[in-house]
């Protein structure tokens, strides 16, 4: 928009600026003749627009009509002219190397033509090489606007490709989680069919299998409440919390189940006061969730270890099991929509975890060792202004 204001409006404004001074000055020896060669400037400036594929034939026109015109106005102030149709060359001719060379012809063209008029003395001299400089100086800076624009145009590029690639994997994810859902609906679907079909023969007298169905309508249920869970989007208000007192919370919900199976939670702190900026229910859902697992996994009595610590800006947390642990083979898939190893698991537990991880701006990862338990570690980022407040108040 700058270069079209400057080339189309403001570029005709000036020849025709130069036109008014060189008469009033009585500069031009024929007036008519310069105005010819001035609109043949003008008229080229606009005929580029027209036929961009005469961008040669114009281009040399645009640079002989200049010249005649400066020859024919006689004065040194077509030298803007001569930038602003160089600015234009450098924007189509890109290259730090092609950029001085063209800033060099038109300086050359420049220098031959006022040399026709203006008497050569150290003035001029130094007018010339101050122009010079000038027009390498204007060579530089739009070489350095012509980078930045590629960069920015780049960086935009990428971020298109980035997000089309996110939306390109967010429809197959769904994709696959819907025929997955499909997948895991059609099971108690089927089995409940079965014995629908089954009570006519018994007067549609349902209750033998009344326990089954039920249990069938609840499983689905808790289905699509998980599914909807995971794939809503994040509508969460976060304030700072301490990660010490969710964890303090989650042990108090969760301990006296790992009691009553002979299990034991060791929970150790390196720092309590690791302030977070959280949805306090959903953080509390995803350690719930990674104990319970934990709990599942152990057949005899187990240690379950929770380490909270710092590590620079970040609040880690590992939830530790000596369970049965996860096979190599699942590693990668155990954050996938209803992937499961168990036999009664919906395979939505560890993708919601993650989702909230993720939602919070961290990360979930799990190791594993095959029959001697699982370590699932999780980085939040600390709040900083809140823990600076936090120390502040300390001292």
């Amino acid at each position: 928009m700058f270069f079209r204001l400057m080339y189309h409006i403001v570029l005709p404004i000036y020849v025709v600026f130069v036109i008014f001074a060189s008469i009033s000055l009585d500069k031009t020896q024929n007036a008519f003749i310069m105005i010819g060669f001035g609109l043949l400037f003008i008229i080229s400036i606009f005929l580029e627009k027209i036929y961009p594929r005469l961008f040669v034939f114009i281009a040399a026109s645009e640079i002989i009509s200049l010249l005649l015109f400066h020859f024919t106005s006689q004065l040194n102030w077509c030298y803007s002219i001569y930038i602003i149709l160089l600015s234009k060359f450098l924007f189509q001719f890109k290259g730090a190397v092609k950029g001085i060379f063209l800033g060099f012809v038109f300086m050359v063209f420049y220098t031959v033509i006022r040399a026709t008029y203006s008497p050569v003395n150290s003035y001029s001299i130094f007018g010339v090489g101050s122009d010079f400089l000038t027009s390498i100086a204007v060579v530089l800076i739009i070489q350095y606007i012509i980078e930045m624009e590629t960069k920015k145009n780049t960086l935009i590029e990428e971020k298109k490709r980035e997000e089309l690639r996110h939306q390109e994997e967010k429809g197959k994810l769904i994709a696959e989680m819907a025929a997955g859902l499909a997948h895991e609906i059609r099971n108690p679907l089927t089995i409940i069919q079965g014995f629908l079909q089954h009570s006519k023969g018994a007067n549609y007298n349902i209750e033998p299998w009344y326990d089954i169905i039920f249990s069938e309508v609840n499983r689905m249920n808790k289905l699509t409440v998980e599914f909807l869970q995971f794939s809503k989007p994040d509508v969460s208000q976060y304030q700072a919390y301490s990660i010490h007192e969710c964890l303090k919370r989650v042990i108090t919900l969760t301990q006296s189940e790992t009691r009553r199976l002979g299990h034991q939670i060791v929970y150790t702190e390196d720092n309590p006061d690791l302030l977070v900026k959280m949805d306090f229910d959903k953080m509390v859902q995803v350690f719930v969730n990674l104990i319970n697992n934990a709990i599942q996994s152990m057949v005899e009595s187990g240690h379950i270890t929770i380490r909270l610590f710092k590590v620079e800006n970040l609040a880690v947390c590992e939830v530790c099991d000596t369970g049965a642990g996860i096979e190599d083979a699942d590693l990668n898939k155990i954050f996938n929509p209803f992937f499961t190893t168990k036999s009664e698991g919906t395979g939505l537990g560890l993708p919601i975890c993650q989702k909230i991880i993720q939602d919070h701006g961290g990360t979930i990862e799990v190791s594993s060792t095959p029959n001697y338990g699982s370590t699932f570690t999780i980085s939040l980022p600390l709040d900083i202004d809140a823990n600076h407040e936090l120390d502040f108040a300390k001292d």
